[in-house]
């Protein structure tokens, strides 16, 4: 081990860490060593003093040193060795107590950073050093700092508040000495990412047209980056324009451009900012087709009665034919043809555009006769154009009228739509009607005459006949035409004097028992008529012909048989609802799976009257849902038993609830927190559970009960609800309290619901 270099002031040993030497006189350092040695200064500048050569003896030497030299000098081996030696040097100055450097007056730092303000003391005399503001005498609230004499005073987790002119402050001989003024600017530490905005989120371009993608983001500072995400091979060029808006605002604007797409080019394209506080992302697709085009949607609603584009309406209701319109280029002309274009008093219609799509609607009030026929809408870009029809068709009352057209025939004419049906009816005697209360239903007489359509009249009314021959004898009676249809029921009587009444005393009387039965058979059908169905309406589109549908019967699709579980290995619990053709049962299954699997599931069942077209329907509804497959966003079928007894249906067991129901119950809450949004804001502070005092019971099961869940209403001609959401502890808890739902929960439920939609479109 080498002894560590001897330093030597003007020939003298320093024995000391600090020495004084006074501006001007020569400062003379020398360093001895073992091995060469090597001088470091304060400032790399002063290098330049030091003596050239390796060897074991170096010095700094300077004629006329000023304050500027005043600083820590140390010697050490220049082969690696941790031997070293220092010597820090006051250059005694009377009129400068500290020396500081131009090129430091200037501080810019980061906030909670520390800073050390370099006021070397050159007089090791000086007493009380401290710091304080240039026009004050201390220094802000919250600022704290530490002084060393051989470095400068050192200021600890900058803030922005700091911003201020600051001087270093000495006392020699009683008299206060300054510093040079310190600037101090802190620039203010990012709490959150750049804002990051695209214009559209989609783009849409023919192959060979050029596109220019601006993302437009916000900073406070330069430090920050903006790069973009694509899969595109076409080598994009990215611009960048940096404008200054305000004292601490910088508005960046960087440009994607593809001079030419090709269908390669299809896909997202993200724009992504960042800085110290963290990434911003915005991603836009971009959709690249060989040629324009124009796609029209119809919309109508489920309420309405239509086929296909034709749709059926009452007199005096309202409709709204709506049109979605996808079209590239954009729409520069659109127009609604209409039996009576143009009306203003009866008709509005709207166009909003949202990018490339669009949506038209028209809306008709109170229709009359005059308004059904053909509404046609037609759009149209630069490069191409379309059009849509739908068929607007009025329901009309029949009118009944009978004619005596010769002496064995009767003729009874109706028009109206959609076509009458004609019953005729015969009565004794000379009255009004046949079917009046006071005289009797055993006396009407229904008598058979078909029903065939003559010709279609104007505002799409159906002109329908129907001929009854009758054979006259001596007696009185009316025979009655009624006409009737959707729209409502006319009658017109006939009255005739006969000589002689055809039938026999028997025949009559086996008429009027015929006539009885007839009656009942028709009250009893129309009653059953009445009756709700359950009855399958899911639809599975075979094929597509533009917007003609080829769908598939439900009822020839095929059962596996992989699905068939064994009935004695199922126990039927608890009902969990019931409706009025079947019910849902609580059931545990065991061995679904696996052997010794026990699992708790929905059994689903028709009651023991139901029909076989409802039996049909349930089967139906068993062969779609395995027909569809798992999804973790539906309630998914797990088995069935369809042989030896009745069809049951087996599902997953849902205990948490139903979406749906949720909802409907929150309505209010959710009114009454979007009325209150501002006073909510204040207090947010972060994403919440949502509790409620019930437990809900998810099912698409369609059978429910009033006492004893939220299992939904097996409803007329409809099989299921909407598959819900998965449960989940985010959405109801056991604890007490009523928490509000807010958009953000909204948007959360949406996307799973979304997917389950998803799959089964």
């Amino acid at each position: 081990e080498w002894r560590r270099p001897v330093i030597k002031l003007n020939s003298k040993v320093v024995k000391s860490a600090e020495v004084v030497v006074r501006a001007g006189r020569p400062l003379d350092l020398r360093c001895e060593g073992e091995a060469p040695v090597i001088w470091q200064t304060r400032l790399p500048k002063h290098r330049r003093y030091i003596s050239r050569g390796n060897g074991t003896v170096r010095t700094f030497k300077v004629e006329r040193p000023t304050a500027e030299f005043t600083g820590t000098y140390k010697c050490y081996y220049t082969n690696g060795s941790h031997r070293e030696s220092s010597v820090y040097v006051y250059v005694k100055d009377p009129s400068h107590v500290f020396w500081t450097s131009s090129t430091s007056l200037q501080v810019v730092a980061k906030e909670g950073e520390s800073y050390l303000l370099p006021c070397l003391l050159t007089n090791p005399e000086a007493t009380d050093i401290s710091l304080r503001m240039n026009k004050g005498t201390s220094v802000p609230p919250g600022m704290n700092f530490t002084i060393f004499r051989d470095r400068g005073i050192q200021i600890h987790s900058l803030h922005p508040s700091f911003n201020a002119d600051y001087i270093c402050t000495a006392r020699v001989n009683g008299v206060e000495m300054t510093s040079k003024a310190f600037s101090i600017n802190v620039i203010q530490k990012l709490r959150f990412p750049p804002y990051v905005f695209l214009e559209t989120e989609e783009y849409v371009r023919i192959v060979g047209e050029e596109l220019k993608i601006p993302c437009t983001t916000h900073n406070p500072n330069f430090y920050y980056n903006v790069t973009w995400k694509y899969t595109t091979k076409s080598g994009p060029k990215i611009t960048e324009i940096v404008r200054s808006n305000g004292e601490n605002r910088l508005d960046i604007e960087s440009t994607l451009t593809i001079a030419a797409v090709n269908l390669a080019d299809t896909g997202n394209i993200s724009c992504i900012g960042s800085n110290e506080a963290g990434v911003n992302t915005s991603t836009t697709y971009l959709l690249v087709v060989d040629k324009p085009y124009i796609r029209l949607s119809p919309q109508l609603s489920p309420k309405l009665a239509h086929k296909g584009l034709s749709v059926e309406v009452s007199e005096g209701d309202d409709l709204e034919l709506s049109v979605l319109i996808e079209a590239y280029p954009h729409i520069t002309k659109h127009r609604w043809d209409t039996p009576t274009s143009p009306n203003t008093a009866t008709q509005e219609n709207k166009f909003i555009r949202y990018n490339n799509r669009y949506h038209a609607i028209l809306q008709l009030k109170r229709m009359n006769i005059q308004e059904q026929g053909q509404y046609t809408f037609y759009a149209q870009s630069e490069m191409t154009n379309a059009s849509i029809t739908f068929q607007v068709q009025m329901y009309q009352r029949p009118i009944a009228v009978v004619k005596w057209e010769n002496v064995t025939t009767l003729t009874c004419t109706s028009h109206g739509y959609p076509p009458p049906r004609i019953i005729w009816y015969q009565c004794f005697g000379i009255r009004p009607t046949c079917n009046e209360n006071n005289t009797g239903l055993q006396l009407a007489i229904p008598l058979r005459a078909p029903t065939v359509e003559v010709q279609r009249e104007e505002y799409g009314a159906v002109e329908v006949e129907s001929v009854l021959p009758v054979a006259f004898s001596n007696r009185r009676m009316t025979v009655e035409c009624v006409a009737f249809n959707l729209a409502g029921i006319s009658s017109d009587t006939l009255a005739v004097n006969v000589n002689d009444w055809p039938f026999t005393s028997l025949l009559i009387g086996a008429a009027a028992i015929l006539t009885i039965l007839l009656v009942l058979l028709i009250f009893l059908f129309y009653k059953y008529k009445q009756k709700p169905r359950y009855e399958i309406r899911w639809k599975i589109i075979e094929a597509r012909d533009g917007n003609n549908y080829t769908f598939i019967d439900p009822t020839q699709l095929p059962y596996n048989e992989k699905w068939e579980f064994p009935r004695d290995k199922l126990k039927l619990g608890k009902i969990l609802g019931a409706g009025a053709f079947g019910k849902v049962v609580e059931a545990t299954a065991y061995g679904m799976g696996k052997e010794d699997n026990v699992m708790r599931v929905a059994v689903k069942m028709l009651k023991a009257r139901a029909h076989s077209d409802e039996r049909e329907a349930l089967m139906s509804e068993l062969k779609i849902l395995s027909h569809l497959g798992h999804h973790e966003n539906i309630v998914n079928l797990l088995g069935a038993c369809t042989y030896g007894g009745p069809v049951l249906v087996i599902t997953e067991y849902c205990s948490l609830g139903d979406l749906l129901n949720f909802l409907r119950q929150k309505a209010e809450t959710f009114v009454n927190f979007v009325m209150n949004i501002p006073d909510i804001m204040e207090n947010s502070t972060d994403y919440k559970n949502i509790c409620n005092q019930k437990q809900f019971i998810r099912s698409d099961s369609g059978i429910s009960s009033e006492t004893s869940s939220t299992y939904l209403e097996m409803r007329p001609s409809r099989l299921a609800e909407l598959p819900t959401v998965e449960s989940s502890e985010d959405l109801v808890c056991e604890e007490s309290g009523d928490w509000p739902l807010d958009i953000d929960d909204l948007l959360r439920f949406s996307f799973p619901v979304a997917q389950g939609l998803d799959f089964l479109a």
